[in-house]
């Protein structure tokens, strides 16, 4: 279930964010990342797909915790990571990609209550994450499109390793 990663990557008071060209987000501002590949943990995981998605490299990240999507269509599970932008990193936006459109926004913004443009998940468990409340598993229930329940719980040592195995060679 958890094959996917996020990245909030942050600079200020700001969040680098693509608005997706493709499903399931498609038209959404959301955090980079994407697929965890056979052969890579989490981290490199997430660390490619940043890089694939921004162009940045970035040599550390921070495990933040997961998100669990379950609909009655499918369940999905991702890793969250957050990093701030190193000092000798910079990238300009907006940026046009073939992912979508990079732009860095505030805070503020993303966390408006009337911000239709992100994707709802983020908006619940961002402010979590960013006071500081990390290792949590954010489990969300949905109907097609609309949150239906949220919930968090504290992610359990000996699960967190069960799962970053399974993406490791052994």
């Amino acid at each position: 279930m958890f094959k996917y990663t996020i990245c909030l990557i942050k600079k200020d008071n700001k969040i680098l964010l693509l608005n997706r060209n493709k499903k399931p987000a498609m038209g959404m501002w959301n955090g980079v990342g994407g697929k965890i590949e056979d052969h890579e943990t989490p981290m490199q995981g997430v660390i490619r797909e940043t890089y694939e998605e921004t162009g940045l490299k970035l040599n550390s990240v921070t495990y933040a915790g997961n998100v669990i999507l379950k609909s009655e269509v499918s369940n999905a599970g991702m890793y969250i990571f957050i990093a701030d932008l190193p000092e000798d990193l910079h990238i300009e936006t907006p940026l046009n990609t073939l992912e979508g459109t990079l732009d860095w926004k505030s805070i503020d913004w993303i966390l408006d209550k009337d911000n239709m443009g992100v994707i709802s998940n983020l908006k619940s468990y961002l402010p979590v994450i960013l006071e500081g409340k990390l290792n949590l598993e954010h489990s969300f229930t949905y109907d097609i499109h609309n949150i239906l329940d949220y919930t968090t719980t504290k992610v359990i040592e000996n699960e967190m390793n069960k799962r970053y195995k399974k993406h490791q060679y052994l």
